[in-house]
């Protein structure tokens, strides 16, 4: 159900889990791949996150 949220070009934000913390980050879809299961997203300030989808809780 996530996936059409991250379809769009518009900004979102996704809280994940890493190393039994909660992360949250706010960006636009860089890439996704869902042969490798990763969701790679691009902030403000160009950095990227690359994200498991099986750590996502949210995506908003």
């Amino acid at each position: 159900m996530f996936l059409k949220k991250l379809a769009m070009r518009k900004p979102v934000t996704v809280v994940y889990d890493k190393n039994g913390s909660i992360q949250t980050v706010k960006g636009r879809v860089y890439r996704l791949s869902l042969r490798e299961q990763i969701l790679s997203l691009i902030d403000e300030q160009q950095k990227i996150f690359s994200i498991q989808l099986s750590s996502i809780r949210e995506a908003y």
